[in-house]
């Protein structure tokens, strides 16, 4: 058991740090501090490098006791983007909902799509890079945002993760919180 989530809210969660995910984590594990901080718009230029950088000053705030990690969407492929790069030593789990694998065939959105591009994939070794890490892998079969085969080729990438697929749920399922954590 851990005392504290880092949730991190996809870009267009329309409550960000208080979307549904964030209320659900908090209704679910009322004893567990939800740290939910508000990221960048994705829309601005330099929104990779603002993502990362608020991920990391998030995690370096939090207390030196075990924490488990939950992303949503873009919430959750920077979290996973971030770990390729440091993975700290007091993490015990990442949870990914309904997130995109940037080099997937069908990325769900083209070009000309703010949140698309080289600058928001992961890194071509992150399967060897996240190895050993607690990933689990949560995916709504009905995801009207983000297609279900991102989940499924993010679990090839990632073998050692584990992938629980939702019924229903759309883009922001909420069925796995009381389990998952």
């Amino acid at each position: 058991m851990v005392n504290r989530i880092l949730y991190l809210h996809g870009a267009d969660d329309g409550g960000g740090p208080d979307d549904l995910l964030a209320r659900e984590l908090r209704t679910h594990w009322p004893e567990t501090e939800i740290v939910a901080p508000q990221l960048p718009s994705a829309d601005l230029p330099d929104a990779a490098d603002q993502w990362q950088h608020e991920v990391g000053r998030a995690i370096r705030e939090l207390p030196d006791e075990p924490w488990v990690l939950v992303g949503h969407s873009l919430g959750g492929s920077e979290a996973l983007r971030f770990l390729c790069l440091r993975v700290p030593t007091l993490l015990r789990r990442t949870i990914i909902v309904g997130a995109p694998l940037w080099e997937a065939e069908h990325t769900g959105a083209g070009p000309d799509h703010p949140w698309w591009g080289p600058q928001w994939a992961l890194p071509a070794r992150a399967g060897k890079i996240l190895a050993d890490a607690d990933v689990v892998i949560v995916h709504s079969e009905e995801d009207p945002v983000v297609p279900v085969d991102h989940a499924y080729r993010l679990a090839r990438l990632l073998p050692s993760s584990r992938m629980q697929i939702a019924h229903d749920g759309g883009h922001m399922p909420t069925d796995w919180v009381r389990r998952a954590v």
